[in-house]
């Protein structure tokens, strides 16, 4: 099964990179989905939630107000000023 190799950065940190099945962004044209083999892609980034799927199903979600995301093959990165971490008591 392929993946993507993502590389999710703020200014001062890397806030997540590894492998994962599936990226879903707060693109500033509406949610956008991101699969492994997606085409070439370069998005604005509006407030809103990022998820990452990893490989073995673990999710990671962080509130992001803005940024962009690049797609090029799987390699995914996201580039933001700032993730906060979302609790479950706050979805």
């Amino acid at each position: 099964m392929s993946t993507l190799e993502v590389t999710f950065v703020t200014a001062d940190r890397t806030v997540w990179s590894g492998r994962a099945a599936q990226v879903v962004v707060p693109a500033a044209d509406g949610s956008m989905g991101i699969l492994p083999q997606m085409q070439p892609t370069l998005a604005v980034l509006d407030r809103g939630l990022v998820r990452i799927i990893g490989e073995g199903g673990e999710v990671t979600e962080r509130d992001v107000v803005g940024g962009f995301v690049s797609v090029d093959g799987d390699v995914v990165t996201i580039a933001v000023d700032d993730a906060e971490r979302v609790s479950r008591s706050e979805r």
